[in-house]
């Protein structure tokens, strides 16, 4: 009862902090010095506070879209239209990725160079060995993982495993989608985030070194972590792009349960799980045209 109790405190606190969030915004910007602003920060980002804040925010989205269809069906779009325009820049990193792999091939096996010299006019511009290039490509590869994947699921172009999912009722499958989200993506998403913020923290800024039980900070400054060896030696980008991949996966989370809470609210209208947002499919997002709006 006790724990259950804690409980209820933190969600109603949640909701005291989402409301005072831009007084406590304006107060961290009036920290006399940097450091004081980092320390907070830092603490800050896998802080149980932030947490019920952000399920604070989730319940406030969820009834204002039980209340307001139009609210729902204009929450679910923007958010992942929001995914949608991220992962079409990232998918651009997939062409990079093979124009430069060409390129290395073509450098190191037809002319026998060691490194790729761009110098347009004869001014040198940029001069990289191809290891360090090759090892470039793994950074690529982590982009289009980190930040496409969102916009991957909303298409439905992950490979998922069906064992009964296709063969029972649609508000079924509604449903099974709605508590899925609950209890598996949600908290990957949620322990993704919790676990690579001290690891994406540690990579970057030079400070005491955190981990997830951590309550205190001590930043010193900038500190961009690398490797010695030949190859691409920024470490601290694919730290830091897990981060990102779990920000976007909460994201993509909050879209698919509003989506599917829409869904079953429209008992005259079957509504999609994923759909193409080029267009090539009918979008679930858009405003149904019997839905009652308040």
């Amino acid at each position: 009862m006790a724990a259950l109790g804690q409980l209820v405190v933190h969600l109603v606190f949640g909701f005291v902090d989402l409301v005072l969030l831009p007084w406590r915004i304006f107060n961290w910007l009036m920290l006399p010095t940097l450091k004081e602003k980092m320390n907070v920060l830092l603490v800050a980002g896998m802080s149980v506070e932030f947490f019920f804040v952000m399920v604070a925010l989730v319940a406030i989205l969820i009834a204002g879209g039980i209340y307001s269809r139009r609210f729902l069906v204009g929450t679910v779009s923007v958010l992942e239209r929001f995914n949608g325009r991220v992962g079409k820049i990232a998918a651009w990193f997939a062409l990079i990725m093979m124009l430069q792999q060409v390129l290395i091939i073509a450098m190191g096996q037809v002319f026998r160079g060691n490194d790729l010299v761009f110098s347009p006019l004869g001014l040198a511009v940029t001069s990289n060995e191809l290891q360090w290039l090759s090892g470039q490509l793994k950074f690529y590869n982590a982009i289009l993982i980190a930040v496409a994947s969102a916009y991957t699921f909303i298409e439905g172009g992950h490979v998922r495993v069906d064992l009964f999912y296709n063969i029972v009722a649609y508000r079924t499958k509604r449903w099974m989608d709605l508590v899925g989200t609950l209890i598996f993506l949600f908290p990957s998403s949620i322990l993704l985030w919790w676990f690579s913020w001290p690891i994406a923290a540690n990579s970057v800024f030079a400070q005491r070194p955190m981990n997830v039980w951590s309550e205190t900070a001590r930043w010193r400054g900038f500190r961009f972590e690398s490797s010695g060896t030949a190859e691409f030696t920024w470490v601290w980008t694919f730290k830091a792009l897990i981060l990102v991949f779990a920000a976007l996966l909460f994201v993509v989370a909050v879209s698919f349960l509003l989506r599917n809470i829409l869904a079953l609210l429209e008992r005259d209208k079957e509504i999609p799980s994923h759909y193409s947002l080029d267009g090539t499919a009918p979008s679930a997002a858009a405003p149904p045209s019997s839905a009652p709006s308040h």
